[in-house]
């Protein structure tokens, strides 16, 4: 609207202008809302998504499991919501998670190497750790050895952690141990083997 309008139809310090301002703001507020909505409801799906994956995952399911995991949930909120006012408003959250096999296979993948890094984090916080080993075999015989470390802290508190499993080919020597280790950082805090 142009300035010298404006000032007519709404002249200054009335309330006439104060309503209109209070007017437009509102306007402006319900704008702002309709793109900040769907932002906040994205990221609710998104979440979403990396939880019923780590569920998948942690049960050891194939990831196509969470298209199946899907289509469950919306079948059993249909009937569960049922009656609501905001049934429509649930289901579209619900078909808005994001549970293909790939992108299952994705978020799987973020989790892991989010865990990698923080075990390093922690392995470069800690002031000493061990090592533990275990052999065994799988279920097509081939030697596995897992490694397990454990690490005391600055508050001398400690943990423990699975570090790795490897498939041990050939034989299982003690060179073979030391050379699956090879890369472990950082040598000086190792306190046992």
């Amino acid at each position: 609207m142009h300035a010298g309008k404006y000032e007519k139809e709404y002249p200054a310090k009335t309330p006439l202008r104060a309503a209109r301002l209070k007017e437009l703001k509102a306007r402006l507020s319900e704008q702002q809302a309709q793109f900040t909505k769907p932002n906040e409801q994205s990221k609710a799906a998104t979440i979403a998504s990396y939880r019923a994956s780590h569920i998948l995952a942690k049960h050891k399911k194939p990831f196509k499991d969470g298209e199946a995991w899907k289509e469950g949930f919306l079948e059993a909120a249909d009937s569960l919501f049922d009656g609501f006012k905001n049934k429509t408003e649930i289901m579209k959250a619900i078909k808005d998670v994001q549970m293909s096999r790939n992108t299952t296979t994705k978020r799987c993948e973020v989790m892991a190497v989010d865990v990698e890094e923080q075990l390093r984090k922690d392995i470069d916080a800690c002031e000493c750790f061990s090592l533990q080993f275990d052999e065994s075999t799988d279920m097509v015989d081939v030697a596995q050895l897992c490694v397990f470390i454990r690490m005391v802290f600055e508050d001398m508190s400690a943990r423990e952690e699975l570090l790795t499993m490897l498939p041990l080919k050939g034989q299982t020597r003690g060179e073979d141990f030391f050379q699956c280790l090879h890369d472990i950082r950082p040598r000086d805090k190792t306190a046992a083997l």
